[in-house]
């Protein structure tokens, strides 16, 4: 029998909002979140505690809220304001002219990870906040942090199965796949074969897409990029200090989705073995 597929599925933006620390907990116990993201600038990253079988990894953050560095240090990565820019394009834009320092990018980014871990967090993978790590020149960076660190896993935000509608999300997913040809491992690094969920999101996230998007892929390791938040009345709005985002908008469909048993039913159909940055097998026959 072909040797089964290994799935992480990862919540991003933990830290970021109760509603996300709700997911995690409760769709880790369910047994279908097996890896988190974490936010060293998030709002709610005080109450975020290391949660039984999932791995914990650094989100990279460039593109929200403060910067943990002062602001005259990490001048090509703040407006006048002193915060992140708040904008994936306008971020890209400033990377694209080369105005964006990348010594800069190395200083936040080792301040953030050196932050989580001073917290008691053991991480074991890195990833970016809206995949901005993936940005001409900024891969490079985040191994050299990772490895900085003793972190062996950087996220390649290379959706390469699945989901050939047309649209905004699938002009995202193919913008990140160009971005990721150049994308290579430095040092002691590694990447997931690939990722799925990134043009798939919301309402179009389900163990069912999932499942069509990977048939017949073969033995690989794929990481699930997911958003689940449960939201209840009381919650704070996110700071304002973030910018314009819509991930909240996410939030109850992709929690719904992990929660109505379908993803362990798809997975014990397809022999999917279900794993986190931690027990993920060092390497994978790529056919």
């Amino acid at each position: 029998m072909r040797a089964p597929l290994e799935l992480i599925v990862n919540v991003d933006d933990l830290g970021l909002h109760p509603a996300v620390r709700r997911a995690v907990e409760e769709c880790a116990a369910l047994g279908t979140v097996t890896s988190a993201s974490v936010l060293a600038n998030g709002p709610d990253l005080d109450a975020v505690k290391p949660v039984a079988g999932v791995s914990l990894g650094a989100h990279l953050n460039i593109l929200r809220g403060p910067p943990l560095s002062p602001a005259h240090e990490v001048r090509s990565l703040v407006g006048a304001d002193g915060l992140f820019v708040g904008s994936a394009a306008k971020l890209a834009l400033r990377v694209l002219r080369g105005a964006v320092k990348r010594e800069e990018v190395r200083l936040e980014w080792s301040r953030q990870v050196a932050a989580l871990r001073d917290r008691g967090l053991v991480l074991s993978h890195v990833d970016g906040e809206k995949h901005t790590h993936c940005l001409p020149g900024l891969f490079a960076v985040a191994c050299e942090v990772a490895a900085e660190h003793g972190i062996r896993w950087v996220r390649r935000s290379d959706e390469r199965f699945g989901n050939l509608r047309f649209g905004p999300p699938a002009v995202r997913r193919a913008i990140l796949r160009a971005l990721c040809v150049s994308a290579r491992n430095r040092a002691s690094t590694d990447s997931i074969d690939a990722v799925w969920g990134i043009a798939e999101q919301g309402d179009l996230f389900s163990a069912a897409a999932c499942e069509r998007a990977l048939a017949g892929i073969g033995r690989r390791r794929v990481e699930v990029v997911c958003h689940p938040g449960d939201r209840v009345d009381g919650d704070p709005a996110v700071p304002s200090s973030f910018g314009r985002m819509r991930v909240h908008e996410l939030w109850a469909p992709e929690y719904r989705s992990l929660r109505d048993g379908a993803w362990l039913e798809t997975a014990a159909r397809n022999r999917w073995k279900l794993m986190n940055f931690e027990t993920v097998s060092s390497d994978a026959r790529r056919t």
